[in-house]
């Protein structure tokens, strides 16, 4: 059996996903057995009849706490013990906390001694879609809610501890989009296939060519997700929010999404996709245009200086400048897929 430890900050739908990727595992004959830390703690403080408020559950003392943790990762240890059938165990913990502005260890070296670890993932979403969930949930108040800044900070954080724990344990660590989809998920865990990185002119192209990103976005990507895993950059879209393309609701209390803010969720997608190439075996350029897009060539760079294999599918005018960062490139489409395919078995 497999353990993997998945992390992710409140409101990322780190739970959401394991659960559905538990589902569609099972209609394909797998085991997999999904562990929520955050609830069996609960459970635990009940059996040791500590009472436990959802809306205050990190005001108890840390000590208190850290028991808890420990007994609910006992727990853990227990289930896998009773159905040793279960291929795949999926702990879904907390690295990091943040509450009343200040960060609460959700996760320790020593709460993992005894785990035998495959590996490490941190959840990631739509920075607006966390924000809303949670300032939906009753947990906080309008004093105690992190604010637009401070959710981007706890994501960095959440990202940073995981990789620091899966560096002390050797272990890979993986960053990972709430919106991957549930088959090519199935597939990192399930099958051999290498992971490369999907790399395209998103803003060269949604306006002028909204039918070519679609087409990227469905008929390539099928057709990639067939011999990958792949990781696609707009998986996340926190960008749309930088450059006043749509408004996001917020409550009274917060009239806009800051300059800061924005300063962060720049910085967080360069790092997120680079670190997307980082975890992949290469990158995949589809390139369907003459316009010029620095993120794409900024990602050739990147990855080829990273010793990272580059297929590019470039349609206009040959450029010497691709040719040299690119391991391989063509302006046909489907010689790209076969190269591939002989990649797939190197």
């Amino acid at each position: 059996m497999k353990n993997w430890i998945i992390t992710g900050i409140s409101g990322s739908g780190r739970i959401e996903l394991l659960n559905e990727l538990e589902y569609y595992a099972q209609g394909k004959g797998k085991k997999i057995l999904v562990h929520d830390v955050g609830k069996l703690i609960f459970e635990e403080a009940k059996k040791l009849h500590i009472q436990l408020s959802d809306n205050r559950v990190l005001d108890i003392d840390r000590n208190i706490l850290s028991t808890l943790r420990e007994s609910a990762l006992k727990e853990v240890e227990i289930l896998k013990l009773k159905d040793p059938d279960v291929e795949l165990h999926l702990i879904g913990i907390h690295a990091t906390f943040r509450w009343k502005h200040r960060i609460i260890e959700g996760l320790s070296f020593r709460n993992l001694s005894k785990f035998n670890i495959e590996g490490f993932i941190n959840i990631v979403d739509d920075i607006e879609k966390v924000y809303k969930i949670n300032s939906r949930n009753p947990k906080w108040d309008i004093d105690t809610l992190p604010d637009f800044e401070e959710t981007q900070n706890w994501l960095i954080e959440e990202e940073f501890v995981t990789q620091v724990i899966a560096d002390f344990f050797d272990k890979p660590a993986y960053r990972i989009a709430k919106n991957h989809k549930i088959n090519n998920l199935y597939d990192f865990f399930f099958s051999n296939k290498k992971k490369i990185y999907l790399s395209y002119p998103i803003t060269a192209i949604k306006d002028s060519n909204p039918e070519i990103l679609t087409k990227i976005q469905t008929e390539f990507l099928e057709q990639l997700e067939k011999l990958f895993v792949v990781f696609n950059p707009l998986a996340i879209k926190d960008m749309s929010l930088t450059y006043g393309e749509k408004k996001i609701k917020l409550p009274e209390s917060i009239a806009e999404v800051t300059e800061t803010a924005k300063k962060i969720i720049k910085a967080r997608t360069i790092e997120r996709d680079f670190r997307f190439i980082d975890q992949s075996d290469a990158t995949v350029v589809v390139y369907p245009t003459d316009k010029l897009s620095p993120g794409v060539l900024a990602e050739i760079i990147y990855s080829y200086s990273n010793q990272k294999p580059v297929y590019v599918y470039f349609s206009g005018s040959k450029s010497p400048f691709l040719e040299h960062y690119a391991t391989y490139m063509t302006s046909d489409f489907t010689d790209l897929i076969n190269k591939l395919q002989i990649f797939t078995s190197d």
